[in-house]
């Protein structure tokens, strides 16, 4: 086989190849073709050749009828991610810093790096958004929540600054996941956003996490009375007290 043979044989695989993602990324195609696609792209991410694992990866971001082999196509291209290693890194920390949804590349980098390194990859991405609004926040949201689950001070630290984010959720989530680090560095954030935070929502989850915590108010007491909804009690002692409990 001459040189010209091989450059003319890998043209056509990388064709077949941005052929099969399309058809695998379709929401359109048939149940079958697109499943046989979505194999050919799967038996060719394995060899780790970087177009077929960002066609894994931009898999997620479609939503396919019937709903559950959707959801088993995007559990077999997580598991091939996961197989592929820390050879999909590049595609993946590409994806994190650009895809709309994130959630499943979360789950993969959790199986594929070490617990320090997710944790890095995590406050990196949510140290690259502000406040301020955007049309779609759902990636900010989705670090945020995943950050609830790893532990730090310097994740609650990061975490306390999305307080004050314009998007209501984003600051329910990060008052989700404050609540869940219970680290005290939060109290005083979280009561500086309890007395102006206009999202009733917003407000009970701070309420409903000082009674769970047992967090004291002190230095905002006065505040907080007229802001407390029904089944609590503020006592003398600064605590918040849910009632029947």
């Amino acid at each position: 086989m001459g040189l010209l043979d091989i450059f003319s044989k890998e043209k056509r695989q990388a064709k077949r190849l941005v052929k099969e993602i399309r058809t695998a990324n379709n929401k359109y195609t048939p149940k079958d073709y697109r499943q046989v696609a979505l194999s050919y792209v799967i038996e060719e991410a394995k060899k780790r050749e970087p177009a077929a694992i960002t066609g894994l990866l931009t898999r997620f971001a479609v939503n396919a009828e019937p709903s559950t082999e959707d959801e088993k196509e995007k559990d077999w291209a997580c598991e091939t991610l996961v197989e592929v290693g820390r050879d999909a890194l590049p595609q993946l920390r590409k994806s994190l810093g650009s895809a709309e949804s994130v959630t499943w590349m979360h789950r993969i980098l959790r199986q594929v790096v070490t617990p320090d390194e997710y944790k890095a990859e995590l406050l990196h991405v949510l140290d690259g958004f502000d406040t301020e609004y955007e049309r779609n926040p759902d990636r900010k949201v989705q670090t945020i929540v995943a950050l609830a689950d790893v532990q730090g001070a310097e994740v609650v630290a990061t975490l306390i600054r999305f307080l004050d984010d314009v998007d209501e959720t984003a600051r329910f989530q990060t008052v989700a996941a404050l609540a869940k680090h219970a680290d005290e560095q939060a109290r005083t954030p979280l009561l500086d956003r309890l007395v102006k935070e206009e999202s009733i929502r917003v407000r009970n989850e701070i309420i409903e996490a000082f009674a769970q915590l047992g967090w004291s108010t002190t230095g905002f007491k006065n505040k907080i009375d007229e802001l407390l909804p029904k089944g609590f009690r503020h006592e003398k002692t600064g605590k918040i007290v849910k009632l029947g409990q």
